[in-house]
């Protein structure tokens, strides 16, 4: 049961955090609930468009609130399965004091809270050969308002398959295919994992991301990460003239160094700082991508601080 406990655990976590390894002294346990708060810090942006003219303005706050929770649902000795439900809300403010505007754009931007919320299902299954198969979809709606249509939901099916090569090493490989706002994802998944000197591991899910961690003691971590973030919503009557469903787009690079610090055996906190580079932002008709953008956005690259709560399970598990 106790290894039960630490599958469904790490399955709950495959699509939101790092998927630890289960062996070794002080190992690095998965989160199963996370509680955050997500800040870009005070930057410029400028906006283009042939259709709508330019403009430039500050935003003083670019702030992305998560909460997550898993739920396991079935646990046995070779297959777990569960639940994972989400719930996201991002809000921007802008200096309009300081810099006025009639542009729809930023007007929308300022007054707007932007929601993405929906839920995950988690399968885990051993195999005979030592290797396990783990299998996540899930539904979410990304808008600015709660209507669920095309424009404005996401479906993705992602299933990858893990090799454990030794008692320090993991590799892994999958795919994922999504449709979002409209349009149509496909990527593969490279997992490897190796922990050496029993403080460090290197940990990559490419293309997402990739990390360095260090463990100090059981209870402190520092994590060095470079991953890919996004995002895209719904946008509803947004522009005069252009009444409807419109996409805003945006992805970016992140580099980032964390802390982890243990609050009392499950319950942990977690501070990160770090900077944002921003690779695309645009606002588009649904399905349309950079090149059909009725607005390119340029925002200045930003410092990206972070602070969390998290639950992960019992050390007792582990032992």
């Amino acid at each position: 049961m106790k290894y039960s406990l630490i599958g469904i655990c790490t399955c709950l976590s495959v699509m939101t955090g790092f998927a630890q390894s289960e062996n070794g002294i002080g190992v690095y346990r998965p989160k199963i609930a996370e509680f955050s708060s997500e800040t870009l810090m005070d930057y410029g942006t400028s906006s283009t468009s042939s259709e709508y003219g330019n403009a430039s303005n500050e935003i003083e706050r670019d702030r992305l609130y998560k909460a997550k929770l898993g739920i396991p649902l079935l646990i046995r000795e070779d297959r777990m399965f569960g639940l994972q439900l989400k719930y996201y809300q991002q809000r921007f403010v802008l200096d309009l004091e300081e810099h006025p505007t009639d542009y729809d754009f930023y007007l929308h931007l300022n007054s707007t809270k932007y929601t993405s919320a929906g839920i995950r299902w988690l399968y885990k299954q051993n195999l005979k050969n030592g290797s396990e198969i783990k299998i996540a979809a899930g539904a979410e709606i990304k808008s600015d308002v709660w209507v669920w249509n095309k424009n404005s939901s996401k479906y993705f099916i992602s299933a990858f398959q893990t090799w454990q090569k030794s008692s320090t090493t993991e590799i892994g490989c999958g795919l994922m295919v999504g449709q979002n706002l409209g349009v149509t994802n496909v990527y593969p998944i490279f997992i490897y994992q190796h922990d050496f000197r029993n403080k460090w591991t290197i940990d990559l899910m490419l293309p997402k991301y990739a990390a360095m961690r260090y463990r100090i003691n059981p209870s402190n971590y520092i994590i060095a990460k470079a991953q890919l973030s996004g995002w895209r919503y719904n946008l509803t009557n947004a522009l005069e003239g252009n009444q409807g469903d419109l996409t805003l787009r945006k992805a970016d690079v992140q580099f980032s160094l964390s802390w982890e610090r243990e609050i009392h055996d499950w319950l942990w906190f977690g501070a990160d700082i770090g900077y944002n580079k921003n690779v695309s932002y645009y606002l588009a008709k649904p399905g349309g991508r950079g090149r059909d953008a009725l607005i390119h956005i340029n925002p200045r690259d930003a410092m990206y601080t972070k602070v969390s709560i998290f639950m992960v399970p019992p050390r007792k598990f582990f032992q």
